[in-house]
């Protein structure tokens, strides 16, 4: 089977571990310094910016991770200072620049960038991006200083669209140099730009946790060229008015609250993109995961879909489930439709329901959704051997594209979007602060789905293809679409807090991963094709499978409401069983965590940990892990304690 996983690999899927950040002091405000960017900028209890960062982006909206060299950190009671020198090179694009962070004792961070261009570019963006937290952004009174005086409102608790004028995408409202958030009642963050303006663009259209300021307004256009020797000098400014409450203490807290009115969404996962031939070890593994359907992906030109058909069918054979059907067309898709339709009619497939995209290249950040006028071809066509089953048009990309226009016509009976953790930062602590912004998609998606059916499909960790936040791969990289989270423990903890922010949303389906390989549950028996970069062993399971078919064991179950104190430590999915509450909880940090869980009933309840301590059998020999008992633990006065090691998933029944 090969040597072990190294541990930090297990808990993360890196080789190395990820420094961790260190925390900081200007008087009130405390802060973490995470490489170059900062983070939880916080008054008390009161998260006055989520993240502040500088970011260099390429022609087609790739970012370009920086060098870090000459950094230093000097701190005096309630003050600081950090200085260092970042240069980002990529191709064409070369730029430097030296950051001085400054913490005053009255609260005041002063954040300044001084930059220089190497050479003649394309770029899309470079400079200062600050994330708003959606707890103190959302529905929260704001005012702005813009070219035409102060705008006053409330940033909205719907998702506001991307917009687009006259061909050009632009923000939520003009562009400013300053603007202030009420994070709570009676205290204001404000923050102020020197040297450029700032926009505001609603990141849960991509599923991001956060609204987002960033410098360089869209609406001037992008991309931009470059001059050599051309300076791009950034001052941020933070600080706060009023009073803010008091920092949280303690362990978090986990409460279980009653019925959502929703059941668990039924789970499927999507066909290998490496299209080998499922083996009768992986069929009988897969079944314990039970999948509602197989995803299958077919783009209708000629010759490129009938090979991936017959693969599908034979896989849905072996498993015993249904084809969701992800089609790929256009208005010149007839021939083929009627040809596929043949193919189904022939092969008696199963089909749960049909997926519909506008046939197009790789990424844009100007797809539309699904015209109806395709659903409707793609309808005719199929309707007659599928039966009445869902016919869903929407995005194979994010939120954002159906959100610029609401499908309305009722030739869709459903509506699908894709999600993924990554498609503007890939950091772990990011993926975490996303699921939030899953949430919130999902929820509203599920209102501009007006009574159809929602379906979220796929959902992968990494962008199928593109713009990678982490940097364009190079050809000693992995693949763009795979991430090494994916056979990491972390992986499984991020899916256990998807899993419950669709199930709380009420969606129809979910789609995960693929079913082997390194986008999927388990390694394929010839190992990973890079072992350096994605560590795994021949024909071991990921995490993740554990944490799937537990859930396939609560298929239909009502959904309880998990209410965790601190959902950026703690998050997952409750369901009720037999009358009491079944949970997956996860810790979604990379240190060991102890917390309480609350609201349970009787005098005892059944834990089983997938850890660091437990992963080494559990993904070599999965029966005796899943046929080894839990531990039994009291419950006392309605409350449980336990202890989670880093990106740790327990699965807590009652009794």
């Amino acid at each position: 089977m090969g040597a072990p996983i190294p541990l930090v690999a297990l808990r993360s899927g890196r080789m190395e571990p990820a420094p961790a950040p260190i925390a900081l002091r200007a008087g009130p405000v405390t802060l973490l310094l995470d490489g170059a960017d900062l983070r939880h900028v916080r008054a008390g209890s009161a998260e006055l910016v989520q993240r502040v960062y500088i970011a260099v982006r390429d022609e087609p909206w790739n970012t370009i991770p920086g060098r870090m060299e000459e950094r230093s950190i000097s701190t005096s009671g309630d003050s600081f200072r950090v200085t260092f020198t970042m240069r980002h090179r990529h191709q064409a694009i070369d730029f430097s620049w030296r950051g001085t962070i400054e913490g005053a004792s009255d609260g005041t961070v002063r954040y300044e960038m001084d930059g220089t261009c190497h050479g003649t570019f394309r770029y899309s963006k470079i400079g200062f991006n600050l994330h708003h937290a959606l707890p103190a952004a959302v529905g929260r009174p704001f005012r702005a200083r813009t070219a035409a005086g102060e705008l006053r409102g409330v940033l909205p608790r719907a998702i506001d669209p991307q917009r687009v004028r006259d061909g050009t995408l632009t923000g939520m409202f003009d562009p400013y140099d300053e603007l202030a958030i009420e994070v709570v009642d009676g205290v204001e963050a404000i923050v102020a730009l020197e040297g450029d303006l700032l926009e505001l663009q609603d990141h849960r259209n991509w599923i991001d946790g956060n609204l987002k300021s960033y410098a360089t307004p869209l609406a001037l256009g992008f991309p931009f060229t470059s001059e050599d020797g051309r300076r791009i000098h950034q001052v941020l400014t933070i600080r706060h008015r009023g009073s803010p409450p008091p920092a949280a203490s303690g362990d978090p807290v986990v409460r279980i609250g009653g019925r959502t009115g929703d059941l668990l969404p039924r789970i499927g996962l999507g066909r290998p993109s490496h299209r080998e031939a499922l083996t009768p070890r992986q069929v009988a593994l897969l079944r314990e995961v039970a999948p509602a359907h197989l995803r299958a992906e077919l783009t209708l030109l000629p010759g490129g879909w009938e090979d991936d058909l017959v693969r599908a069918v034979r896989d849905v054979r072996m498993l015993g489930v249904p084809l969701e059907l992800a089609l790929f067309a256009n208005e010149g898709s007839g021939d083929e439709l009627a040809a596929l339709a043949h193919r189904l009619r022939d092969a008696a497939a199963d089909v749960a329901r049909v997926l519909i995209y506008p046939l197009s290249e790789g990424f844009s950040v100007f797809v539309a959704t699904t015209p109806a006028s395709i659903v409707r071809l793609v309808r005719e066509a199929l309707e007659p051997v599928t039966g009445t089953v869902v016919f869903a048009g929407g995005t194979n990309q994010s939120f954002v594209d159906i959100n610029r226009a609401h499908p309305t016509d009722p030739v869709l009976t459903g509506l699908c979007v894709a999600a993924c953790p990554t498609v503007h930062a890939a950091d772990d602590a990011s993926i975490v602060e996303n699921i939030a912004g899953l949430l919130e998609m999902a929820r509203y998606a599920r209102e501009v789905a007006a009574g159809r059916s929602l379906h979220i499909s796929p959902i992968t960790l990494a962008t199928p293809a593109g713009p990678y936040p982490g940097g364009p791969p190079g050809p000693d990289d992995l693949p763009g679409p795979v991430d090494p989270r994916q056979a990491s423990l972390l992986g499984a903890a991020w899916t256990a807090g998807a899993v419950g922010a669709l199930a709380e949303a009420g969606v129809s389906t979910a789609t995960f991963y693929e079913t082997t390989g390194w986008r999927g549950l388990m390694e394929v028996d010839a190992g990973s094709p890079m072992p350096d970069r994605f560590p795994s062993r021949p024909g071991d399971l990921f995490p993740v499978f554990h944490l799937l078919a537990d859930l396939a064991a609560w298929r239909d179950a009502p959904v309880l409401r998990l209410e965790p104190s601190d959902p950026l430590r703690v998050t997952g999915v409750a369901v009720e069983r037999d009358g009491a509450p079944a949970l997956l909880l996860a810790n979604v940090t990379p240190d060991p965590l102890r917390l309480r869980v609350a609201d349970l009933p009787g005098e005892a309840a059944s834990v089983r940990l997938l850890d660091e301590a437990s992963a080494a059998w559990a993904l070599s020999e999965p029966a005796l892990f899943r046929g080894t008992p839990g531990t039994r633990i009291p419950v006392v006065a309605g409350s449980l304690w336990i202890t989670l090691a880093p990106y740790a998933v327990a699965t807590i029944l009652p009794g």
